[in-house]
């Protein structure tokens, strides 16, 4: 595969996975399209937003425990040193039957000190037949040069870390694993796996933290992505996030 290509997808990677676009416009706040909503001020509905071929996609860090909906789901983001305005993104999609796109951004979080939170009522994930257990989420904070993922608790937290990527394509990963950041050798993993079998759509990954320290991580992956009578495509990227064990109580 030609260096540049690769180059360039593992760029956009790093720099936007699966985002959405800010701006939505006004509409009809009892349809279920992608706009404008009040109460709180957020966009949120279902959009088209088709995910270009020869990607991998991180849409989800989150730890949720949802069995159905009520009137209203919240959601926490954990507040970081130096973090300020994270970037929040909610999504579903239905990779089977092309029924759904369902995007949440834009919010007007409230500060709670500790953390961030916002709570919305369900009447677009209810009437689109969203199912609760295919929200995800995905949050980040920009620190300079360096973007920090911190999970997100999906009205409570199910004491476990979920990591979710997605690609059209089928994705193997050869390695995945979880290192301190200071580990710069990258030996002695806290967290290893691999799935040899090739699959699309979402991927995921369990990690139970609630004995790592608190501190700042990365989840170190090798992926690659099979087509038919073609070589596969190489994908090495390096996520970090922020952890502590108390955001899984």
């Amino acid at each position: 595969m030609n260096y540049k290509i690769l180059l360039t997808s593992l760029l956009i990677l790093s720099i936007n996975p699966l985002s959405a676009n800010a701006y939505c416009p006004q509409g009809n706040p009892r349809s279920t399209d992608y706009i404008r909503r009040k109460t709180p001020d957020r966009c949120e509905g279902i959009k088209v937003q088709p995910i270009s071929g020869n990607s991998l996609s991180l849409i989800s860090i989150a730890t949720r425990n949802i069995n159905d909906y009520g009137e209203k789901i919240s959601l926490q983001v954990p507040r970081i040193k130096k973090g300020n305005n994270p970037e929040v993104l909610v999504t579903s999609r239905d990779d089977k039957h092309n029924k759904y796109n369902y995007i949440l951004d834009d919010l007007l979080l409230s500060n709670n000190g500790e953390s961030f939170g916002f709570s919305w009522d369900t009447y677009v994930l209810k009437k689109a037949n969203i199912p609760a257990n295919k929200l995800r989420a995905l949050a980040s904070y920009s620190l300079g040069s360096q973007k920090v993922y911190v999970p997100v608790t999906l009205a409570k937290s199910s004491g476990k870390y979920e990591f979710v990527f997605y690609s059209q394509d089928r994705v193997r990963f050869t390695s995945l694993k979880i290192f301190p950041l200071e580990n710069k050798k990258e030996d002695n993993p806290i967290y290893s796996t691999s799935r040899k079998t090739a699959n699309s759509g979402e991927i995921s990954f369990i990690w139970d933290g609630s004995k790592a320290p608190g501190g700042r991580y990365k989840l170190h992956y090798i992926a690659f992505i099979d087509r038919i009578n073609e070589p596969s495509d190489r994908i090495e990227n390096v996520i970090v996030f922020e952890h502590h064990p108390n955001w899984l109580k």
